[in-house]
């Protein structure tokens, strides 16, 4: 059934104090397992990394979102990147168990279960869509599922993001939708001492202006709502202003 957001005290209640990683070893049918680590933030964001066993040190498929906890408050709903919201029950604080994409519960002797841990930091790589702005020397980045905003790191493909976002911005600091493939990795902080958070941009994709991120956990009519496509797998779709955008309305 649908999840309808709470208050964000009531949200983290079930599981206990955040944030904190769960982690646990799920079944694999063609490999010896899948390492499943998810890192969930009191601001209701969430990082996930399931990394295939015994096929390499890049055998990883990440994600980041925002997470949700049912109105039951028996189940907390992982929207990510990918097609469909992961469901996991919430057995106690210190246990989540993996549901199927029905939310219902694998009958299985295999194990499901994900264990609280000690925060074991990620950096996720992922294809990634925000708001992006260049002012005064510097480009942030706010991601559209997370809310989170971060630096843009001057390396990789973030030249190709600069130089276009100069071309079509309108006014200087204008924020401007973007689609890319990135990473948030650990780098020095633009002043003073340590690390932060940083957006490093591996594929600049290409600006839609004049749209914006959406609400978080947006409940709509399937009926009378037009529906645009953003991606199609794991591809992003831009629009140049000539093309027709691809959409639909259920009517």
């Amino acid at each position: 059934k649908p999840a309808r957001p709470c208050n964000k005290a009531a949200q983290g209640a079930p599981l206990g104090a955040l944030p904190a990683s769960f982690i646990g070893e799920l079944p694999c049918a063609d490999c010896p397992g899948i390492r499943y680590q998810v890192n969930l933030f009191p601001d209701r964001a969430f990082f996930s990394r399931m990394t295939y066993l015994g096929r390499g040190d890049e055998a990883n498929l990440d994600d980041t979102g925002t997470w949700v906890v049912s109105s039951d408050r028996s189940t907390i709903i992982l929207k990510g990147g990918r097609e469909a919201p992961a469901m996991l029950r919430i057995k106690d604080a210190n246990t989540l168990r993996m549901l199927d994409v029905e939310g219902r519960d694998i009958e299985s002797p295999l194990n499901y279960d994900l264990h609280r841990k000690d925060v074991e930091p990620l950096e996720p790589r992922a294809a990634m869509r925000g708001m992006y702005r260049y002012f005064a020397d510097a480009g942030w980045f706010t991601e559209c599922l997370t809310r989170r905003k971060w630096p843009v790191a001057q390396e990789k493909d973030n030249a190709a993001l600069e130089s276009t976002y100069v071309k079509a911005r309108l006014t200087p600091g204008e924020e401007l939708l973007v689609n890319l493939e990135g990473q948030v990795a650990m780098r020095p902080k633009m002043e003073g001492q340590g690390a932060q958070p940083t957006l490093v941009v591996e594929r600049f994709i290409g600006f839609s202006p004049g749209e914006r991120c959406g609400a978080r956990f947006t409940s709509v009519s399937l009926e009378n709502t037009s529906w645009k496509l953003t991606r199609l797998s794991s591809k992003s779709i831009t629009v140049t202003t000539k093309q027709r955008e691809p959409h639909f309305v259920l009517d």
